[in-house]
């Protein structure tokens, strides 16, 4: 799992932005049913938060039924909450990918200068 970033001066309660982030790799399915999810004390050191913003978070998710503890295995995503197929998934992204573009070229981003921001985001996902 990629371990989600937080801001610490959004005004967002990090516990909420890690609820949103898992929500979010849920219904893009970069994490699926099954998959563990790191410690409570694993992720809040790699967040630099502490433990119970990490157990708030999960409990959150456990309510909504997304993930769930199970003994000796740890937490585990509980289901494909996005319970769509992959091809609805991939469309939603290409979707979002013409909004992009159109708002690029609409603030007179180039081509290129939207490459460019592609390539270092996928960058920066290879080096996570």
């Amino acid at each position: 799992m990629i371990l989600p970033e937080v801001d610490h001066g959004s005004g967002i309660p990090i516990y909420l932005q890690i609820v949103g982030y898992i929500r979010h790799a849920l219904e893009v399915g970069s994490l699926e049913a099954g998959q563990r999810l790191p410690t409570v004390r694993a992720l809040a050191r790699r967040l630099g938060v502490a433990p119970n913003t990490v157990v708030r978070a999960y409990g959150e998710l456990q309510r909504e039924g997304l993930i769930e503890s199970r003994p000796g295995v740890g937490t585990v995503v509980a289901g494909d909450p996005g319970s769509g197929d992959r091809k609805r998934r991939v469309q939603e992204i290409y979707r979002r990918v013409e909004e992009i573009v159109r708002d690029a070229a609409g603030l007179g981003i180039t081509e290129d200068e939207l490459w460019e921001c592609f390539e270092a985001e996928f960058e920066r996902l290879r080096r996570r």
